[in-house]
């Protein structure tokens, strides 16, 4: 009767203060299970002590005589002497039989007058266990019905359900348990319900224990949500709302390791015609020449299904071969075309569908193979005047990054017609020799107009031009051609009466010069005075 009574009190109470602790610091289901997982050592401890311990430490029939005789003076010695005869009782002679039976007639008529069982068990303790009992279940009843929105949530939750407790303020979280690739942003959302704060906050807990509240607004556009964005997340973390009174549930934000490069080589391979070797590039800033080829090794931190290679100008991705054991490398080669290409990233997919995300993007510069330059610098005229039969200097200076083909001297001769007027006649081309692995020359021609067939006569016109022609298999960016220079071939008394011209021009920029002169002395001379 004593255990029932004690295990109802002590649970009683247990609850009870488990419930109030629960109401005002709502206990983690670890607390809350732990809790009662001591409530119930707590009854096996009872149990022990109040019904095991007494059923094995429970005493015999002579014990028990001893114990009333005690307990009742007046049986003297008759009951334990009645409780043994009557053990052995067959073992007394026939004619001492009568004598026992009579005492244990005489003992049993004198324990039932004397009321034994009333004086001998005590009801003080149990009364007393009884009386605890019922004042401890009217005072979990009296909380109870005092805390009755309260009440059938903490119960439950005693019994580790995942209620939630009544508030003012109800947390509802939308975003739930999230998993993230690593890097990426993760974007935290509840609800809440009721009353509405302006601010709440977010507690956000490590994966090594640190705890972080940060302060989260109430959205303008969506009433009652509340949000926060953890970007670049490299770790795992629990978060929880707390907005008012309520608190939102607990949950886990998981971080998965996407696959990314452990290494990666670049080399260029550049057009044969450049007669340049394979350069193995820096990933930091890629200077490609176009219609190179850029060759890619790559080795990824997994196994792959699929590798593809994103180029920033272009409509489609790439895709790229998986290689090696264990399908973690990758190999590809692309040709560079003349422009569009801005920046390139590889894009991965591993064995098990996880995508790669923060891919390193690479820059890139696309180099363009330039023409040859040509530039004359004698004559500097653009047209001169010439004897027939004259030799005429011509030099020029032509250059190109990748190194020359072939320089030539293009003529095309104006001869006059019967109308006078002038009409294109022989063409051709004077090559230029030169040393091959130069990439830029100055060369002088000294053309002998007398070497020509037909010969040029007075009045003919030579136009004349240097093209410059490089190795790009490109015929319409290879070729460059400069001015045109115009020769005109005239008398020696022509030419005469030109030169005594020119004369005669600086002879005028000599006299003008020198009264510039004369007027700048007597300026200084004034000045002086």
């Amino acid at each position: 009767m004593e255990y029932p009574a004690v295990l109802v009190t002590v649970i009683a109470l247990a609850w009870l203060l488990q419930a109030t602790a629960d109401r005002l610091l709502e206990l983690a289901w670890g607390v809350r299970a732990f809790l009662l997982c001591l409530d119930l050592a707590v009854a096996l401890a009872l149990l022990w002590f109040f019904v095991i311990v007494p059923f094995r430490m429970r005493m015999d029939r002579k014990k028990a005589a001893l114990f009333v005789e005690r307990t009742i003076p007046q049986f003297k010695t008759a009951l334990i002497s009645a409780v043994e005869l009557s053990e052995h009782s067959s073992d007394h002679p026939q004619a001492s039989q009568s004598l026992v039976g009579k005492l244990l007639e005489d003992t049993t008529r004198q324990a039932q007058k004397a009321d034994v069982v009333r004086k001998v068990i005590q009801t003080k303790r149990i009364k007393y266990f009884a009386s605890c009992a019922a004042a401890t279940v009217v005072l979990a009843l009296a909380c109870s019905i005092y805390a009755w929105k309260s009440s059938p949530a903490l119960l439950s939750r005693i019994l580790l359900a995942n209620t939630p407790l009544p508030h003012d303020t109800n947390v509802v979280s939308m975003s739930g348990d999230l998993t993230v690739i690593m890097g990426a942003e993760a974007t935290l959302t509840a609800r809440a319900g009721g009353k509405i704060p302006a601010n709440g906050n977010l507690i956000v807990k490590s994966a090594n224990g640190l705890s972080e509240t940060i302060t989260v607004s109430a959205s303008r556009l969506d009433e009652g949500v509340f949000q926060y964005q953890v970007t670049n997340v490299r770790e795992p973390f629990t978060y929880q709302f707390k907005l008012n009174d309520g608190t939102g549930p607990s949950h886990r934000v998981k971080v998965l390791i996407p696959p990314a490069l452990d290494e990666i080589k670049l080399v260029q391979n550049y057009p044969k015609y450049t007669n340049l070797k394979e350069e193995s590039m820096s990933a930091s800033r890629l200077r490609l020449l176009e219609g190179s080829k850029l060759g890619i090794e790559a080795t990824a931190s997994e196994p792959l299904q699929s590798a593809v290679l994103v180029i920033d100008g272009e409509d489609q991705a790439i895709p790229l071969k998986i290689s090696g054991a264990s399908n973690s490398g990758i190999k590809g080669e692309v040709t560079v075309p003349g422009e569009k290409w801005k920046s390139m990233f590889i894009r991965l997919v591993s064995a098990n569908g996880k995508y790669s995300a923060n891919e390193p993007i690479y820059q890139v510069e696309i180099i363009k193979d330039l023409p040859p330059t040509v530039q004359f610098l004698q004559p500097k005229k653009d047209s001169i005047t010439v004897v027939a039969g004259a030799k005429t200097p011509f030099s020029f200076k032509t250059g190109d990054d990748f190194g020359l083909k072939g320089v030539f001297l293009i003529y095309q001769i104006l001869r006059p017609g019967l109308n006078g007027i002038l009409e294109p006649a022989e063409r051709g081309k004077i090559p230029v020799q030169f040393d091959s692995k130069e990439k830029s020359i100055t060369h002088t021609i000294q053309w002998d107009l007398s070497r020509l067939v037909p010969a040029v006569g007075i009045g003919c016109h030579i136009r004349c031009w240097v093209e410059a022609e490089d190795y790009n298999p490109k015929k319409d960016a290879s070729v460059t051609r400069s001015a045109e220079k115009e020769v005109e071939i005239v008398s020696e008394e022509q030419k005469h009466m030109e030169l005594l011209e020119l004369l005669g021009e600086r002879a005028k920029d000599i006299d003008k010069l020198y009264e510039l002169q004369r007027g700048m002395n007597e300026k200084t001379d004034d000045s002086l005075r």
